[in-house]
């Protein structure tokens, strides 16, 4: 072991531990401002004021995971193909690798256009919504969380795309349509489905699980709200760390990440729901093949994607790695003085009061942030729920 790996093995957990607390305690400052603002929704009906307030202020926050991914982790991102297009509603469909895939997708979105940030929607596990501190901000988000039910699935969808759509926000939907990050385990598992239904077998992907899918493209297609679906491939060249435990206790996370994104209007896509799922299959057939070219490279610091017929992102721009350092020096001041006044101010230590209440009559009464969101909503709109 060299110098540099037992400075990193020593180094490392410190690092890791120092990413999660300065994330937990970051986003715990932003949740109060978030319930400070909640009387646009909850007086004075303004709903899409707040959302799209709360969309630039969940950006904004996003600079710190975003500081320590590119200057501390040091993670280099190469993106290859289509442009993810601003101001157009989309689904994202991407093979997921590890279950870290999405958060280096932040920096794709950055890098390719910041505003991106603030239309990025996800659908992921519903246990992340229960994550102190970040959890309340993904609810906050409305993010659509998946119980992997299909009778609850199904309609929570639904509901987000009319929310979206109704907000009047071109927000593009990341989702998994594999449902899980692909290991030893998972792979082994995907492959006895693909015998048992005469399918061939995979190496570097999971079959898809097209219902969640196809409901999404319906929905969105039945409110006028969908444009284009991007097929987006995620590789990684060298070291694969696979899930958030090996970054928060060992500060472990790959070097690089490499994504290929291909872009298709929504006018290519079948409209016959059987056509669709045979599509989107043979959309995870071709990613399986780019993905043993990738990696039938040998020297894996040279792999890279095929990009003859697109773009190639390489690095952001002075402006972009300046709003990154001055966002995190405004949280870390801002929480500091924050913490400062708790200390020593009774009026700000009895808001703090006031919204821990507020949060457990959310929740008591609730169940969560977002359906406290989706009730207000639908009660201004005179809209019926059907759970």
């Amino acid at each position: 072991m060299g110098m540099f790996e037992k400075t990193k093995k020593i180094t490392g957990p410190i690092v890791g531990a120092t990413f999660a607390f300065v994330v937990f305690v970051t986003s715990l400052f932003g949740n109060y401002i978030i319930t400070l603002s909640l009387p646009l929704i909850t007086v004075l009906n303004k709903h899409r004021l707040w959302r799209d307030l709360m969309d630039r202020a969940a950006t904004f926050w996003m600079v710190i995971p975003l500081f320590f991914l590119k200057f501390v982790f040091r993670i280099k991102v190469r993106v290859t193909g289509d442009e993810v297009l601003y101001g157009s509603p989309a689904v994202v469909v991407m093979n997921h690798r590890t279950r870290l895939d999405w958060m280096y997708y932040w920096l794709v979105l950055w890098r390719m256009n910041p505003w991106l940030s603030t239309s990025n929607k996800i659908a992921l596990k519903q246990l992340l919504k229960h994550v102190p501190g970040v959890g309340f901000g993904m609810q906050v988000q409305q993010f659509i969380f998946l119980k992997r039910d299909l009778e609850v699935d199904l309609p929570r969808m639904t509901r987000a795309v009319e929310y979206y759509s109704d907000m009047g926000i071109p927000y593009q939907i990341l989702m998994f349509p594999e449902g899980t990050d692909r290991t030893a385990f998972t792979l082994n598992r995907s492959n006895e489905f693909a015998k048992k239904n005469g399918l061939r077998e995979l190496k570097n992907v999971l079959y898809p699980r097209s219902a969640g899918f196809l409901h999404l493209v319906k929905e969105m297609r039945r409110n006028n709200y969908l444009e284009y679906v991007y097929d987006v491939t995620v590789a990684y060249p060298q070291d694969i760390v696979q899930n958030e435990t090996d970054m928060v206790i060992k500060g472990s996370l790959p070097s690089e990440v490499h994504y290929h994104i291909k872009r298709y209007h929504v006018s290519e896509l079948p409209k016959n729901e059987g056509e669709l799922n045979h599509w989107l299959h043979q959309i995870w057939y071709e990613k399986e093949q780019r993905l043993e070219e990738y990696y039938s490279q040998k020297a894996k610091n040279k792999r890279q994607f095929n990009c003859d017929d697109g773009f190639i992102w390489l690095r952001d721009d002075f402006k972009q790695n300046a709003v990154v350092f001055y966002g995190l020096c405004f949280w870390v001041s801002m929480v500091s003085v924050y913490f400062y006044h708790i200390t020593f101010m009774p009026f700000v230590q009895c808001t703090v009061v006031f919204l821990v209440l507020n949060y457990l009559y959310i929740f008591g009464r609730y169940g969560s942030m977002e359906k406290l969101i989706y009730t207000l909503w639908e009660k201004s709109t005179k809209r019926v729920h059907v759970v």
